[in-house]
Order: structure tokens, then C-alpha cells, then sequence
């Protein structure tokens, strides 16, 4: 569990170093294992690793420029067609995309997630540099390397978010 609380988002990568194509497998392994509804297949990757594709994933939003440093990018991409419960593509996105971020860290890999869905912009953008058909959406590019700055680690516990049996009760 030291991986939950350790992990946090990368925004300095050391450029131009390359990590392990096993590594990179290893994570996409782990977003597979994530849940998905009724063990449907939801959700396709791209292992981005071409340095030019990943600059230019970089510029996606005002938040994926740290990515342009990244030895590689995950992009998660949502399938609805031909699955029983296509409401659920998002969710089984984010479990593959949590188990990435937390095997990285496992890893000793820095990550950063950069949103996708729902934003048609970066959708757009994403579709065309990669090829990725109208059919299916993007979700998220999670970027990956070696950490240049060790990532900040932010305690998100919060004991006024917890409610015992009732809402609003915090006996």
C-alpha cells in the first residue's frame, strides 16, 4: 500500500532517458488487471514512445507540457461498441488508468495523467495525432520516466469528508 501514499504527479522528467520496454508492458499488464464491468473489454492502449508523438501529446493541454520530457505515453482509449454495459467505458478506463499510475510507482517511474475525456479539443487532438478512429474516445495520456525532481506527495486525508452511518454525521 506504500505505493498509494507515495505516488504523486511528475512534472520534471529527466529527458531522453529511456525506460524499459518490459517496464512499459508491465504497466499496460497492470491497467488491464484494473476492474471493468462484467469483464467487458472497454478500453484499448497505445504505447506512445516516439519522441516526436510524445512532444506533441505534450501540447494537448495547458497541464501535459511536463509530458514533452517523458520517455513514453500510455493513452487509454475508451471502446463502447460491442460490449454489454457501454455506460461503465469511463470507469474501467480510470481503474486501468490508477493501477498504471500506482505499478509506476512500484516502479520507481515518474507519471503524470493528463484528462482527455471529456474535453472535445483534446479528444480532437489526440485522435489525430495517434489515428484513433471516431468510434472510440480517448480517456487519458498517462506520461512515464524517470522523475528528474522527486514528485510532490500532497496527504489528501481529509476528516471532514468522513460521514458515519448517516450524511452529515461525524460521531
Amino acid at each position: 500500500m506504500k505505493e498509494i501514499f507515495k505516488r504523486g504527479d511528475c512534472r520534471h522528467f529527466k529527458e531522453l532517458t529511456p525506460v524499459a520496454e518490459e517496464d512499459l508492458l508491465t504497466l499496460i499488464k497492470a491497467g488491464m488487471q484494473g476492474r471493468s464491468c462484467g469483464n467487458q473489454d472497454s478500453r484499448e492502449f497505445i504505447l506512445v514512445t516516439r519522441e516526436d508523438l510524445v512532444k506533441a501529446i505534450s501540447h494537448n493541454s495547458i497541464i501535459a507540457g511536463p509530458a514533452r520530457k517523458a520517455a513514453a505515453v500510455i493513452v487509454i482509449i475508451g471502446n463502447k461498441e460491442n460490449i454489454s454495459f457501454p455506460e461503465e467505458w469511463s470507469f474501467d478506463c480510470a481503474a486501468a488508468a490508477q493501477n498504471i499510475l500506482t505499478e509506476a510507482t512500484h516502479l520507481a517511474l515518474g507519471t503524470l495523467w493528463m484528462q482527455i475525456y471529456p474535453y472535445s479539443d483534446r479528444k480532437a487532438h489526440i485522435s489525430h495525432i495517434l489515428d484513433i478512429p471516431a468510434n472510440k474516445d480517448p480517456f487519458c495520456a498517462i506520461a512515464i520516466g524517470y522523475a528528474e525532481k522527486p514528485p510532490l506527495h500532497i496527504n489528501r486525508y481529509v476528516p471532514r469528508l468522513i460521514h458515519k452511518d448517516l450524511y452529515g454525521s461525524k460521531k
